[in-house]
């Protein structure tokens, strides 16, 4: 054989070679792909929810049939329809005015969104839960709003960060803060609590898709 023959087959074998690399680590970017997957489906639980980021079960009713019942004091407010606003096919629907529920009221859209923010996450972190695995002192902050045009409809997007405590450790901690006038002389005993208070919190991210076209 040539030596041109020679390198002529040296360097195809070592193209050869090269594609054989990166189809294997292609290989292992697909496997370590499918584990992760995989080990989201074992976090599923027994409705097909995944815990995080504690959103409510496929099967849970929609806000316009469950939200008048857990916030009787604002019922009439409840100018929503459509579903509970996790992604823009699963949006909120905002009423400005909405006969079936109070037909001399027109309400602002807007201050209607942050309203509902709050009712999807108490729904979340509380009514959604078995005595036992609820939450206390939630609270939440607008990470960003944006406005979206689907298909011709405005959407409103908005990502909150939500922060909560359990609620059988949070009572505990407050009875163990109370029962200690609050450490006033023990600065030892404080940072133990307060730290024990940081290390339960939970915090997470979530999105709300709002339909906005009534008062857009």
């Amino acid at each position: 054989m040539k030596d041109d023959d020679v390198r002529k087959t040296a360097q195809e074998l070592n193209e050869m070679l090269q594609e054989i690399k990166e189809m294997g680590e292609e290989l292992k970017k697909s496997e370590a792909e499918f584990d992760k997957f995989m080990e989201q489906m074992r976090q599923l639980d027994e409705k097909g929810t995944l815990e995080f980021p504690y959103r409510l079960p496929a099967d849970y009713p929609p806000p316009r049939e469950i939200l008048p019942g857990h916030f009787p004091r604002t019922a009439k407010q409840c100018f929503f329809k459509g579903g509970w606003g996790y992604d823009a096919g699963d949006a909120v629907i905002v009423l400005k005015s909405d006969p079936e529920t109070d037909p001399d009221e027109e309400l602002d859209g807007v201050s209607l969104e942050y309203a509902f923010i709050d009712k999807r996450i108490r729904e979340e972190l509380i009514f959604s839960r078995p005595e036992g695995e609820r939450f206390e002192q939630i609270d939440h902050q607008v990470i960003c709003q944006e406005l979206h045009e689907i298909d011709g409809v405005p959407h409103d997007f908005i990502k909150v960060e939500v922060t909560a405590y359990p609620e059988k450790i949070w009572d505990e901690l407050k009875a163990d803060w109370e029962a200690h006038n609050c450490y006033e002389n023990d600065p030892e005993g404080r940072r133990k609590n307060l730290e024990r208070k940081e290390a339960v919190k939970i915090s997470y991210e979530t999105e709300f898709w709002f339909d906005i076209s009534d008062f857009y």
